[in-house]
């Protein structure tokens, strides 16, 4: 489903000639207009795929200082754990 995100509501709100306007779903498309519809569908598909192709990296992979900290403690039991059971 191709989709596409306006900069403000009130450019959305142009299209359906209101004053802002959140969200337009479009259902049926005159004849005249079906060509410029499928032209922009077409720069929005392809926009979609060039970003989600890349896929999306967020934060690099640095966890913050607290889920460090409670990975360090995790791992640690786990390690603790592990001795006491070779002890046996």
């Amino acid at each position: 489903m191709p989709y596409c995100i306006v900069k403000n509501k009130s450019r959305l709100g142009t299209v359906v000639h209101q004053k802002t306007c959140a969200v337009v779903a479009l259902t049926s498309v005159k004849k005249e207009d079906q060509h410029a519809l499928d032209q922009l569908r077409s720069n929005f598909k392809a926009m979609f795929n060039d970003v989600t192709a890349h896929g999306r990296k967020w934060g690099g992979g640095i966890m913050g200082l607290k889920t460090q900290a409670k990975l360090q403690k995790r791992q640690e039991a786990l390690e603790a754990e592990l001795a006491k059971k070779a002890q046996y």
